[in-house]
């Protein structure tokens, strides 16, 4: 098997973390079936409109400085901005519950979902644990510790699919998916924290506020540039956990959070793994442009011809294969995927050749790009007049959004 491995440190680090996230992933989509007979398509939905407002949130939870912990030459220094990042995290947290605290019932009149105001209490407490993963995750990047990070993402996914099925079989209440997912981040928040207490406390000794401050103001760019992207590029698909079950109910919006949950995963972990790939080549400093040619290519017929098959099956067999693996409850969930899967195809093409756009320092094009994104969401679901139509609009619309990524990564590598 040593001959099949990577030799390098960097490849080794790169296997461990996929192979922990492979897993991760895979218990999830793995337990789907189960949940879909334990939780009714309303009680989805309910999950998908909290979930939609939890990511949200989380993008400003920290301020964006845990992006700034991998930067400092000196531990002491990211050690500073740890703590800085946390405490941001609790007082966002506190400002959000008490907003909660204040208007719950205002809110969930704007969401026009009034069963969710008891939900919204624990929103504070989602984003708060989201704020000290998301920290932690990179402090141990940091300090190299792949192994750890790799076993807490496999941690967090199995207790989280544990309370799942174990709520599911309780009541069927969709409050458990909540707990279930906020047991799964405090596995793996707790988890983290105790690692680094054993490992790195010494590295907390000289903290200090006004080091902190300092710090904040060298890395002000996180939050005032990094969180504006951010919102974008997480909104342009929650925006949709939010607005589906307002305009057209509960039911619709678990059926399509289904689809999102199941077909995204894997083809988000492929995309993101073939990226890895190609990140050192590309970003070698003896990687000419005929190179960069070469790669476009190679990149693109892979990913068609990997991806082209799946596509032609789900078109044919995808009500059914919903309706047989999910239940027959879910079949109208095979019809959403069915409508969307040209843009997950193009989608599958786009996402590691759009890389081209950070090599080439052109983010400003991807928030462009993810804006269009939002403005499509919020139009379709605004002002189509049924669930189908809306949803080969956002198809058809996000197909084209997609190609543009095609077609702009491939004029950057200097095909055309």
């Amino acid at each position: 098997m040593k001959r099949f491995l990577p030799q390098s440190e960097f490849g080794r680090n790169v296997v461990t973390l996929m192979t922990g996230t492979v897993i991760a992933q895979a218990i999830p989509i793995a337990i789907s079936p189960i949940l879909t007979r334990l939780y009714s398509p309303e009680e989805f939905g309910l999950f998908a409109l909290y979930m939609g407002l939890a990511a949200i949130l989380s993008v400003i939870v920290t301020g964006r400085y845990e992006q700034a912990i991998m930067l400092p030459a000196d531990d002491d220094d990211a050690a500073n901005l740890v703590v800085l990042s946390v405490a941001i995290t609790v007082i966002i947290s506190l400002l959000v519950l008490l907003l909660i605290f204040l208007s719950s019932s205002n809110i969930a009149s704007a969401l026009e979902k009034p069963e969710i105001e008891a939900w919204l209490f624990l929103l504070p407490v989602t984003i708060f644990l989201t704020g000290i993963y998301q920290t932690l995750n990179y402090w141990n990047n940091r300090k190299k510790q792949y192994k750890t990070l790799a076993k807490n993402r496999i941690y967090q996914s199995t207790t989280m699919s544990i309370a799942h099925i174990g709520g599911g079989f309780i009541s069927g209440s969709g409050i458990f998916l909540i707990f279930g997912d906020l047991i799964g981040k405090f596995t793996s928040a707790f988890f983290l924290a105790l690692n680094t207490f054993k490992k790195d406390s010494s590295s907390f000794i000289d903290i200090k506020k006004d080091k902190q401050i300092s710090l904040a103001k060298r890395y002000k760019k996180f939050p005032i540039f990094d969180t504006g992207a951010a919102l974008a590029n997480v909104s342009s698909y929650q925006i949709q956990n939010i607005l589906f079950p307002i305009f057209y109910g509960l039911s619709s919006a678990g059926f399509y959070f289904l689809v999102l949950r199941v077909l995204q995963a894997p083809l988000s972990l492929i995309s993101t793994s073939l990226t890895d790939v190609y990140k050192q080549k590309l970003t070698d400093p003896k990687t000419t442009d005929d190179d960069l040619k070469r790669y476009y290519k190679k990149m693109f017929v892979f990913l068609f011809s990997i991806g082209l098959p799946p596509l032609v099956l789900f078109m044919f067999i995808g009500e059914e294969l919903f309706s047989f693996v999910f239940g027959s409850e879910w079949r109208v969930a095979g019809e959403y995927a069915v409508m969307l899967a040209p843009m997950f195809f193009i989608k599958f093409i786009a996402s590691p050749l759009s890389y081209f756009l950070y090599l080439k320092e052109k983010q400003e094009a991807n928030i462009i790009m993810q804006t269009l994104f939002i403005i499509t969401s919020v139009y379709a679901i605004t002002y189509m007049d049924s669930i189908s139509t809306t949803i080969y609009f956002i198809s058809f619309a996000f197909s084209i959004v997609y190609i543009l990524y095609i077609i702009y990564s491939a004029r950057l590598a200097k095909i055309f």
